[in-house]
């Protein structure tokens, strides 16, 4: 399990380790922001585990092509993206047993932001404690665990094992 860090220190090792660039999905999306760790692909998708994380476990479901909007979304999409996230809470549920598990698409209007990016994509989120409430699953003021490789891919193979099982 990852050590919480501070949302300044994280924001900063993000930048750093980003550089410049105008969607941070797009980024992930074509491996230009670090390692991905890949749960799932296919051609309208990823399924994959972020580094940053405010509760460990985390999954997000990423649509390939740059939309912004549900509007732009087409409903074959949506419903992919659907069945994809629904599928990485029951991986999450058979694998780590938390209490429940947060789906959310969240996004910006202030520009690309952890967690917040205008691309369309959902988190998937374990909540293990009975307090866990959306306000302090999906802001980053109370700090979040940054994942360094031995623990994600430790973590992927786990989920892996689960993903298969349908």
């Amino acid at each position: 399990m990852p050590t919480l860090l501070r949302r300044e220190d994280a924001l900063a090792r993000i930048r750093q380790e980003g550089g410049d660039f105008a969607c941070l999905m797009c980024a992930l999306r074509d491996g230009s922001f670090g390692p991905l760790f890949l749960l799932h692909q296919d051609e309208r998708a990823l399924v994959l585990l972020p580094r940053y994380v405010r509760r460990w476990g985390h999954i997000l479901v990423l649509l390939r092509e740059h939309r912004t909007s549900f509007e732009e979304l087409s409903e074959a999409d949506w419903i992919h993206l659907a069945r994809l996230a629904r599928h990485a809470a029951c991986v999450i549920e058979r694998t780590l047993i938390p209490r429940r598990c947060y789906l959310a698409s969240t996004g910006s209007s202030d520009g690309e932001l952890t967690q917040s990016s205008t691309h369309i994509h959902l988190h998937v989120i374990p909540i293990f404690q009975p307090d866990d409430r959306p306000a302090s699953v999906f802001s980053w003021s109370e700090g979040i665990y940054p994942g360094d490789d031995g623990e994600l891919s430790e973590l992927l193979a786990c989920y892996r094992s689960n993903w298969l099982m349908g």
